[in-house]
């Protein structure tokens, strides 16, 4: 989660450095999302096949290696080798937390230790916030990404030494080998659904633009236009993820207060989700940062709604192609990370600007486009089917 928004407080620097456009600065950012995505799809037969002590080893050291190229990079081009090498390397890790739940635990206990591990994982977007910044300012941008490459190697050798043999689950559910025949069979009935694509297109949009104002445009806003310091501005967007680690224990325990309530809680939270984005295109006067930080709260409480879009999606479908179902959700949300990371600073670099210096006009649109985006795939979601017995 650290190394997803990483670019958002320390990107005026990065751009100064390397000599980076809007454009190129989005995709940068949006470089670790392409990598992460396409690395959804052959992740779960590697874990299935190898276990996740191997590929999360393999992969973990795989991102350390893109830090340090990060860190070393003197052009556009090796730093962008770099994220991609951070996006492969970090696509293993949730996927193969999951399955480590599975294999040494009962099901009964995964729900509540895979939770944990989300809630924790989000305390790496809060280390990409101020404490990032007040690094970056200490020791430079690039030494910051050297250490994290060494925490980042330190962390995957640890996880291969504690991680026991991986051996057969302890009272999970077996889900035997699957065929072939078996995944195409998932594949057709899961894509020729219409409110399975209804969900990708929220999930798509919704993790894709909040990730952006989070990873890289409302800090480059706070900073060029509101003027504030790289530290204050990490400590705004810190909020951000405040807010989602409050709100998605709250909307779980809504929905699974009312059975059936899944879709409901999801489209109330999404829809507030979009009208607290209302602010940022210059509706309101906001200039102070506790303004902004209490925007930032509400941005992030009611985004986390959107992770509700799993459990939709899993009660569209028999249980034995849910995983197939939920993981390709997930593939939407990266897709969209990626995707309007950097359609977004081809935007920006398209309106009237002097050198790497942009109008606040030209954030401002660019938030309406985050605005309206949301608002039509919620539309789009409005109609999805609730229940597979709907």
């Amino acid at each position: 989660m650290f190394y997803r928004v990483s670019t958002g407080v320390i990107a005026p620097d990065i751009a100064r450095d390397l000599h980076l456009t809007a454009a190129s600065l989005g995709l940068l950012g949006g470089a670790f999302f392409y990598s992460f995505a396409f690395m959804q799809i052959p992740m779960g037969p590697m874990l299935d096949m190898f276990g996740p002590r191997a590929v999360m080893t393999v992969f973990v050291l795989t991102g350390a290696s893109g830090a340090f190229l990060f860190g070393a990079s003197g052009s556009f081009f090796w730093a962008f080798v770099g994220r991609i090498l951070m996006g492969i390397g970090m696509a293993s890790v949730l996927m193969g937390s999951f399955k480590v739940l599975t294999i040494h635990y009962p099901p009964n206990r995964f729900a509540t230790l895979a939770g944990l591990m989300v809630t924790v994982g989000t305390l790496g977007n809060i280390l990409a916030a101020s404490p990032l910044a007040w690094l970056a300012g200490l020791m430079g941008w690039r030494q910051a990404f050297l250490w994290a490459g060494v925490i980042t190697v330190a962390l995957g050798l640890a996880g291969c030494a504690i991680l026991k043999a991986d051996g057969p689950p302890t009272g999970a559910r077996q889900s035997g080998s699957r065929t072939k025949n078996d995944f195409w069979a998932s594949a057709r009935i899961v894509l020729k659904t219409p409110s399975f694509w209804q969900i990708g297109s929220a999930a798509f949009f919704r993790y894709g633009t909040f990730v952006s104002l989070q990873g890289l445009w409302l800090g480059l806003y706070l900073m060029d236009v509101q003027g504030f310091t790289p530290v204050k501005t990490g400590n705004i967007l810190a909020l951000l993820a405040v807010g989602n680690s409050v709100g998605g224990p709250i909307a779980g325990r809504i929905a699974d207060l009312y059975p059936g309530s899944t879709k409901l809680v999801a489209m109330t939270g999404l829809t507030l989700y979009t009208l607290s984005l209302a602010p940022l295109m210059g509706i309101v006067a906001v200039n102070s940062a506790l303004s902004f930080g209490i925007i930032c709260f509400l941005i992030g409480f009611f985004h986390s709604a959107g992770t509700l879009l799993y459990a939709h999606s899993k009660d569209l479908f028999p249980v034995e192609i849910a995983g197939t179902a939920m993981s390709w959700v997930n593939f939407f949300i990266m897709a969209g990370g990626a995707v309007l990371m950097q359609l977004i600073g081809v935007f920006i670099d398209f309106l009237p600007h002097t050198g790497q210096s942009y109008a606040p006009s030209a954030y401002r649109v660019s938030f309406l486009v985050c605005f309206l985006s949301m608002a039509a795939s919620l539309v789009f979601y409005a109609f999805s089917r609730t229940s597979r017995q709907q």
